[in-house]
């Protein structure tokens, strides 16, 4: 099981436990996180499961692709240097401890 822990806005502190090779968005619906709303199901077209996992953690998610970029750039939530869209980081292993801030609710 790969650990997750999600921060919300104002210090909520979540901690899940997802299979491997489950997406981070359905660890997060899965875990009813209210802020990873998911609205397309995981097809990378809607941007509403755009969450900020920390800094330390980039290394060890693949890089984003040009389709995941554009979507986070038409989305609602603000575009950090760390922004991601969950639906399009598989969970490894390698990810337990991964810790994940979250947007505000829109």
């Amino acid at each position: 099981m790969v650990k997750v822990t999600f921060v919300s806005v104002d210090g909520r502190v979540i901690e899940a436990e997802c299979e491997a090779g489950r997406t981070l968005m359905e660890c997060a619906t899965d875990n009813m996180i209210a802020e990873i709303e998911a609205q397309c199901g995981g097809g990378c077209a809607c941007g509403t499961c755009h969450c900020y996992p920390r800094e330390e953690w980039l290394k060890k998610i693949p890089a984003m692709d040009d389709l995941e970029e554009c979507t986070l750039e038409g989305g609602m939530a603000e575009v950090k240097p760390t922004s991601r869209l969950a639906c399009q980081i598989i969970l490894t292993e390698e990810m337990s401890g991964l810790v994940v801030d979250l947007p505000e609710l829109m």
